[in-house]
């Protein structure tokens, strides 16, 4: 079966980039021929990839300016000049919102084509709330769609649903998002957990790690992802001012790149930690490949994720699979689905600071090779590649 996967661009390594590469190369090693397709390619974060075959086009000609904002708006209104790069394509596999299920969608009034919408989250800059928007628009990408729905929202809209809704099959990364799709779209999704890879996120213990462990304080606490106020990492900071008076010599590292896009909300971190009294116990690392992520999630004594109602949440998978605890809240979201309260982690009262720093401080107290051979296991049988590829390659079979 030929497959195209879709998404709007590939320009940083975000959750639902991971996962679309990593789809590829799971239905490539099992018979399917597939590529990625983006309608903005970062050529130099493509060959940075650890998989020498990543399979990543652009699904517009040369003649489309090779601008990030361009592509993607234009995306809409081109949607059938798309044709040529899937003419002998046999089902897309669409994700997010915007460009991607909005092609489907004109593709299949135009030729009939199967396509699959993948949804990591229904669509910020239509759903949430006129604060958290303003959150959300943390790069120019983002900034632009939300000038554009300020504008034509109802147009949007119409072609969000138009795309979601005429999906031969509509793939959710979590029964969180599963819920909200329900009510807003008023259809029954099916539940496809991200892969994981297990064979690269697990317990390790060699010289490597032990070295690197000595770079930090103890308890040493980590955090990952995106560095965006939509994240909340102030409140992780927050955080640190309870936790360093139980253990004076604690940090906190975090882990994500730091461009001009995001530069001034990492400054104005910074500028809270000084406030606060606790700079010399936050690092920003930056960017860290897999590999470094795999030493610093074994090296870690406890996993950290502020983030409010995420939808799902690689880190804390990523953090139990190498056997460490992850703390999150208890607020109902996806995390709640893959942190089990006192057996690989622990939830804290949303969106209680306080109670947050006690449930990660409560993680250093627990028998750690229980916990870790537990969490590791949980993640194995739940959220490995095998997992997904289970559930993706059923879903495409049954079209």
């Amino acid at each position: 079966m030929r497959v195209a996967i879709l998404y709007s661009h590939l320009k940083e390594w975000g959750g639902a980039e991971n996962v679309i590469l990593k789809q590829a190369e799971l239905l490539r090693g099992n018979g399917y021929n597939v590529k990625s397709y983006f309608a903005y390619v970062d050529k130099q974060l493509a060959k940075a990839h650890s998989n020498p075959h990543p399979l990543v086009e652009s699904y517009f000609d040369s003649p489309i300016p090779d601008n990030k904002i361009m592509r993607i708006i234009l995306s809409i209104p081109l949607a059938p000049l798309t044709i040529k790069a899937f003419r002998s394509v046999d089902v897309l596999l669409c994700h997010g919102y915007g460009p991607a299920p909005w092609i489907g969608y004109v593709l299949k009034k135009i030729r009939g084509m199967r396509y699959i919408s993948y949804i990591h989250s229904p669509p910020r800059f239509l759903f949430l709330d006129s604060e958290a928007r303003k959150l959300w628009r943390f790069d120019s990408i983002r900034d632009v769609i939300y000038l554009l729905n300020k504008a034509v929202g109802p147009i949007l809209k119409e072609i969000d649903f138009l795309g979601v809704l005429n999906s031969d099959r509509v793939l959710v990364n979590s029964f969180f998002t599963a819920r909200r799709v329900k009510e807003i779209y008023g259809l029954e999704p099916t539940v496809c957990y991200p892969p994981v890879d297990t064979n690269m996120f697990k317990p390790q213990d060699d010289e490597t790690i032990r070295r690197m462990r000595s770079d930090f304080g103890w308890p040493l606490i980590l955090s990952t992802g995106r560095i965006a106020a939509v994240k909340r990492w102030e409140w992780l900071i927050e955080m640190m001012t309870h936790v360093v008076k139980v253990f004076p010599s604690a940090t906190l590292a975090v882990t994500g790149e730091i461009t001009e896009e995001n530069i001034e909300y990492v400054q104005k971190l910074i500028k809270l930690a000084e406030f606060l009294g606790v700079r010399k116990s936050v690092r920003f690392l930056g960017f860290r490949a897999a590999n470094e992520l795999v030493r610093l999630y074994n090296v870690a004594d406890v996993y950290a994720y502020a983030v409010p109602g995420e939808d799902f949440g690689l880190g804390p998978v990523e953090a139990m699979a190498c056997g460490t605890p992850a703390v999150v809240w208890d607020d109902g979201a996806g995390p709640c689905e893959t942190v089990i309260d006192g057996k690989t982690g622990f939830r804290a009262k949303p969106y209680n600071i306080e109670d947050f720093a006690e449930s990660t401080m409560k993680a250093l107290d627990v028998n750690k090779m229980e916990m870790r051979d537990f969490a590791s296991k949980f993640v194995r049988e739940n959220f490995s590649c095998e997992s997904h590829f289970k559930s993706l390659d059923q879903v495409l079979r049954n079209l």
